[in-house]
């Protein structure tokens, strides 16, 4: 059996020496580091581009505000650019004042993550919606610490000095309690209040009342029903709030700070919070839904009198963001959006 051996080259060091070598890439230049920028200052920028957004001026304005707020806090430290903004708002304030205005508008906060919890089951996603659940819990927790810490519950009264630690081991119980139904819970008042404004909106849109709606609402979700409103057909529609077949309840919660001026606003505190059967009729009077068993048959109709055929009740689930600016004289809560659970997802409460 012959074997060939396999050849060999190996390159002298002579050789080695004698090829050119590509010279060393150069060294990348440093990142020119930014000014830092507060959280209060970030969610004021963010506030203004929403805003802009929702008025269809973000084009046309993006730039002008880009240059505005570099030439705001060139070369000024985060101290000096809370000190600045605070001084800033202070004389907008004034200039509200003097012009015979109790307060300049205040900023719409951008619309923050709040989040339908979904059952986990057992499919492939189930660790990544579980983690959302927890996650979101514990930013309820935290944004119901904030709210107690502002004093902005109703007779609730907790020491300001405690820490963030001994606060959430001493509040523990209340502070996970925010999708909680029971009537003694901090959160208890607020969604009695919750559905009093629900039924409230769904009277007035369906009076076609323009100016309570424009108070109950708030941009993106005052388009939705304006859009509702101004839709011209032939029906009469009347609105009927049987009960609740569950109760109301927060799902998600967030709050922060909107308020960045040096002293306390004087009503309220400076956060501002985000926290659900049908008749119609045609022209001529002839019911259009599905009677209730027990109503009686449709007599013809007589005149301009409408006769009233109850309806069967229907189930109706809404998820909605309610918004309310507790340094806002006269604050109300009014709905923000309206979020649509995803396809195939269950919602865990």
């Amino acid at each position: 059996m012959l074997v060939r051996p396999s050849l060999r080259q190996y390159a002298t060091r002579a050789v080695l020496a004698s090829k050119p070598t590509a010279p060393p890439p150069a060294p990348a230049p440093s990142p020119v580091r930014q000014p830092a920028v507060s959280l209060q200052a970030r969610i004021l920028q963010s506030s203004m581009r929403n805003h802009a957004r929702l008025q269809g001026t973000w084009d046309e304005s993006r730039n002008a505000m880009k240059n505005h707020a570099d030439e705001f806090t060139e070369g000024m430290s985060p101290e000096e650019q809370m000190e600045a903004l605070a001084a800033h708002h202070e004389a907008q304030r004034q200039h509200f004042k003097n012009m015979g205005r109790t307060q300049p508008p205040a900023p719409q906060l951008p619309l923050m993550d709040l989040m339908i919890p979904y059952s986990v089951g057992f499919k492939a996603d189930a660790y990544r919606q579980l983690k959302r659940n927890i996650l979101n819990a514990g930013k309820n927790a935290f944004s119901m610490r904030h709210i107690a810490m502002a004093d902005s519950f109703p007779g609730v009264e907790v020491d300001r000095n405690m820490g963030w630690a001994r606060s959430l081991y001493m509040m523990a119980r209340r502070l996970f309690q925010t999708q909680s139904l029971k009537s003694d819970t901090w959160v208890a008042p607020m969604r009695q209040e919750f559905l009093a404004q629900y039924i409230k909106l769904n009277q007035a849109l369906l009076n076609k009342n323009r100016p309570h709606l424009l108070a109950l609402t708030m941009k993106p979700y005052t388009d939705e029903v304006l859009a509702l409103l101004e839709k011209n057909d032939a029906l009469y529609r009347r609105w009927h709030f049987h009960r609740e077949v569950t109760p109301t309840r927060i799902l998600s919660l967030r709050a922060a700070d909107g308020h960045f001026g040096k002293e306390m606003p004087s009503t309220g505190s400076r956060i501002a919070i985000q926290a659900l059967s049908l008749e119609i009729y045609d022209r001529e009077g002839r019911a259009l839904h599905t009677p209730a068993p027990t109503a009686a048959p449709q007599p013809p109709r007589l005149g301009k009198k409408l006769h009233i055929v109850p309806a069967v009740p229907k189930r109706v689930t809404e998820y909605l963001v309610l918004d309310k600016m507790f340094y806002v004289q006269q604050g109300r809560w009014r709905f923000r959006a309206r979020l649509v659970p995803e396809p195939g997802k269950t919602v865990a409460v």
